[in-house]
């Protein structure tokens, strides 16, 4: 699904109509990544489901820690849990940076929804 405004002469190949998929979940799933191709363009199925499914499973390990939305170095003052207080927003952080390391040409959105959080 898309938008466009003021850009009659894309009008033919912007649909409104938003694609709409059922799939049937296991009890064993542990995620759910939502996300544009911006980071399907340059990220496989398999490593974005394995990269998510360690930071819900570990947390805030110190590979982790080092990620940050802006790229700036995390000072000893900042906690990581203020940074990412969830670790499914760790998660997206993670997939977007490497989305965005990988030289994505598209517009980048990501939603890791932690499935197991009780």
């Amino acid at each position: 699904m898309s938008r466009a405004i003021g850009d009659r002469y894309l009008k033919p190949v912007v649909s409104a109509e938003p694609e709409i998929s059922f799939t049937e979940r296991d009890p064993e799933d542990e995620c759910l990544i939502i996300a544009s191709d911006g980071l399907w363009d340059v990220i496989s199925s398999e490593l974005a489901c394995e990269m998510a499914r360690e930071c819900l499973r570990e947390g805030h390990s110190e590979a982790l820690a080092a990620i940050d939305l802006n790229g700036s170095p995390q000072t000893e003052d900042e906690g990581i849990g203020a940074m990412y207080p969830t670790k499914g927003l760790m998660a997206t952080a993670l997939l977007t940076r490497l989305a965005l390391g990988r030289q994505s040409s598209d517009n980048i959105s990501v939603i890791v929804v932690d499935l197991k959080r009780s």
